[in-house]
């Protein structure tokens, strides 16, 4: 079996990640062929990607609904024709719209639906007033055809997700998988033994993209919060992005420069997470939570904003805490209680530890790949390269 991977760049982000880790664990497999077609240069994965069969195209299609689309394939059927792949398992929105350009009848197609992607809404009145919007249903409008053509298939992450595909693509394309995303939990899990909470000094982590939805200045708020409530709190940040520089702000008027941590991006984020007490995750949709498995994996329990995709993998008092709303006092007493309570602390740690192992990467790729096998026999229009 043949599989090309295609995605924009691999920047540090959580999508790119998981490309890269079922490209890794594929590549293991003797059955299968795997190729990665990255549409930038950019690659800040240089040691994970180091052993596989990595191409950089350039060839790029951005629709236009004002001015002349730029269509630019030539470089990508170039790779596709000498690969022959059986399979092109495409990641994120402008890989998605540079796969279906040109449709192969040698080929099944899988989109790895990485979030509620925003480009299919459903149109509505208001978009017309809305440059990006109006432009989102365009791209939109330009692919669904493409899927039609190719029995496109959805590869969604949580239920969260396979509801909102379901809303928002037409019911004769609904060819969707469910399939939670999966972590690398050998390299995430705590090596050494488990680590009490100290009411003396109590260590928040969070890990990602500083972005308005990732919702980090809600965080600078439950860290004040504890302050007031007399607890020792240091708080550590692992990322970069446009919304830093106002979290920053946040905590210099809050007045905790002094706990609170820019680290920027990191190549080692599990030595963080182990060496942390609580991870803590403030975004306000979150279409899964990669993050919060690799926490888990480190045995760190999870208090978590509800973003609905989510609630596949904290379960509420078990693994974590789930907080309905963006509630300053209710998420900070969640902190507060593990702090007072060792064992509960101790025992949501262990459950998370475990709770993890069950997305390691090596039984994400066996699921996959029977997916890839019962998508191949579901495509019977399918030919064979010649």
């Amino acid at each position: 079996m043949k599989v090309a991977h295609v995605i924009r760049s691999l920047l540090k982000s959580g999508a790119e990640r998981i490309c890269i880790d079922i490209c890794n664990e594929l590549h293991k497999n003797s059955t299968v062929e795997v190729l990665l077609i990255v549409l930038d240069e950019i690659n800040e994965f240089q040691d994970m990607t180091k052993d596989l069969n990595i191409v950089y195209c350039q060839s790029k299609v951005r629709p236009s609904i004002l001015g002349k689309s730029y269509i630019d394939t030539s470089e990508y059927e170039k790779i596709i024709l000498d690969f022959k792949p059986d399979i092109i398992h495409s990641h994120l929105f402008w890989a998605e719209i540079l796969t279906r350009e040109v449709i192969y009848p040698e080929v099944t197609y899988l989109t790895h639906c990485h979030s509620n992607i925003r480009e299919f809404q459903n149109f509505s009145f208001k978009s017309l007033f809305n440059k990006t919007k109006l432009t989102q249903f365009y791209e939109k409008y330009w692919l669904m055809p493409k899927y039609k053509i190719c029995r496109n298939n959805f590869l969604v992450i949580s239920n969260d997700s396979r509801e909102y595909f379901q809303k928002v693509l037409p019911k004769p394309i609904q060819n969707i998988k469910l399939l939670h995303n999966a972590i690398n939990y050998e390299l995430f899990k705590r090596k050494g033994p488990f680590k009490p909470i100290d009411s003396k000094k109590i260590k928040l982590i969070n890990v990602g993209s500083f972005t308005k939805n990732k919702n980090q200045a809600f965080l600078i708020k439950v860290v004040s919060y504890l302050v007031k409530k007399e607890i020792n709190v240091e708080l550590i940040f692992l990322g970069k992005g446009p919304e830093m520089k106002n979290v920053k702000n946040l905590s210099v008027y809050k007045e905790l420069e002094s706990r609170i941590q820019f680290k920027g991006t990191v190549d080692n984020v599990q030595d963080y997470l182990n060496d942390s007490d609580i991870y803590v995750h403030s975004a306000i949709h979150e279409s899964f939570g990669l993050v919060l498995l690799e926490a888990m994996a480190a045995r760190l329990p999870v208090i978590s904003i509800d973003g609905k995709g989510n609630r596949d993998v904290v379960l509420n008092g078990k693994n974590g805490y789930l907080i309905n709303d963006q509630n300053v006092e209710e998420f900070g007493e969640k902190i507060i209680s593990l702090v007072n309570d060792r064992e509960l602390h101790k025992n949501l740690s262990s459950n998370a530890f475990h709770f993890a192992e069950k997305f390691d990467i090596s039984n994400y790729c066996e699921k996959l790949i029977e997916i890839y096998k019962k998508i191949l026999i579901g495509n019977p229009q399918r030919k064979s390269w010649g």
